[in-house]
């Protein structure tokens, strides 16, 4: 930690102070009531989440980590002495442990004494096992080693299940992301033209992202045009957009990590009258949603009403999906986690809350060799407030002809 650099922060913070102990003050309560003393958190996520921790490479070895314990607010962070600037402009992180690179047993030797050392040697210490850094061998040898000298209990989604219900000063963001993310959209419509490549649109895009003050996002863009036009989970390619294609547009505005999803369809030209109605008739899926939900009902029931709208328009046939995930914190290349609007995985469904966030889609391939594209689709992402679900863009879902 090189102190004299922390006395020179000079620029804003994503929040408060006491947001940060609030967030560590919800961990504590839910490790007590599991008899757990305490965890070493790992997830990307979860560490931003925590102490505002931003960091771009999340290797398969990498073990960066905060040990969180449940009977106080006393936090160690564990990480390698690349990143001392990193930590050292990192108001939450206080005391560090730092770890070598190779091999990982040192490292996990590091943490596992740091952990008897703190009186926690025969406890029984949380790890989040299933996480994409690092990878399952070197948790399930930090698991081993952890047990050795105590008990382990495998908690992957104990602190992401709190990330569901957003602060207001959480939410603050989400709905600034949410501006930054209509904004985005609109630069990338005014990009679209004949002759213009894909990965253009993508310029556009990402200079209004970060002309904005937000961050790049934990997904890639998903850009596809004409034949590509029904792309799902592609990144925009060097093909150049021809008059009558229709041009989908899928991306996430990241504001402190904090992602909004949005995705658009254009039309270059009049669209085929069979386009335009598919979107037409599918555009009004979100105010069924929002029409039929009340704060307490089942999460699930979002994705019920979804499918049924789309069922009783008659869109069944196209559909490649319809649902949604919540959204919050990312750091590449996880951007939505475990918990999404139909349950899976075997985690449970939960009641609607005031201050979740999350996505819902509409996606259509056509296989009908209708001219223009070879689908269509729109996302929006939803805010539950105390009144109900609140979409967060103002843009039309139906197809927009540019």
């Amino acid at each position: 930690m090189q102190h004299y650099i922390r006395e020179q922060i000079d620029w804003p913070q994503p929040f408060p102070p006491e947001e940060y102990a609030e967030r560590r003050a919800q961990v504590r309560k839910a490790l007590a009531a599991k008899d757990i003393a305490a965890i070493y958190v790992t997830t990307p996520a979860n560490l931003t989440w925590l102490t505002g921790y931003d960091m771009i490479w999340y290797h398969s070895g990498n073990l960066t980590g905060l040990l969180l314990r449940a009977d106080r607010d006393d936090t160690v962070f564990f990480d390698y002495h690349t990143h001392s600037t990193i930590l050292s402009t990192t108001p939450e992180i206080g005391r560090v442990v730092w770890l070598e690179y190779a091999p990982a047993a040192a490292a996990i030797e590091t943490i596992a004494k740091t952990i008897a050392e703190a009186g926690l040697a025969n406890a029984r210490i949380a790890i989040e096992p299933g996480g994409y850094s690092p990878d399952a061998t070197i948790m399930e040898a930090l698991g081993k080693r952890l047990a050795e000298q105590g008990t382990t209990a495998a908690e992957p989604h104990l602190v992401e299940e709190l990330r569901l219900v957003k602060s207001p000063n959480e939410i603050a963001v989400v709905r600034q992301a949410a501006l930054i993310a209509d904004a985005a959209m609109g630069a990338a419509r005014d990009a679209i033209g004949v002759g213009v490549m894909e990965t253009e649109i993508e310029a556009a895009l990402m200079q209004s992202l970060m002309k904005a003050g937000g961050g790049y996002p934990g997904i890639r863009s998903m850009i596809g045009s004409g034949p590509r036009a029904g792309t799902h989970h592609s990144a925009p390619q060097h093909r150049k957009i021809k008059a009558g294609d229709l041009v989908f547009i899928d991306f996430c505005a990241s504001l402190h990590r904090y992602h909004v999803n949005l995705n658009r369809t254009f039309s270059l030209g009049e669209p085929d009258r069979r386009w335009t109605d598919l979107m037409d008739r599918s555009a009004g899926c979100i105010d069924a949603i929002c029409a039929g939900i009340r704060i307490g009902d089942p999460w699930s029931k979002v994705a019920m009403l979804g499918k049924r709208y789309v069922e009783e328009a008659g869109l069944q046939k196209y559909v490649w999906w319809v649902g949604g995930y919540a959204l919050g914190i990312a750091v590449p290349p996880d951007w939505c986690g475990a918990y999404w609007v139909e349950p899976h995985d075997g985690l449970p469904d939960r009641p609607i809350e005031p201050g979740m966030v999350f996505n819902f889609e509409n996606q259509f391939d056509v296989w009908e060799n209708w001219p223009g594209g070879s689908g269509a689709a729109w996302i929006d992402t939803l805010l539950a407030t105390e009144s109900g679900l609140q979409p967060l863009s103002k843009l039309p879902r139906t197809l927009v002809t540019v």
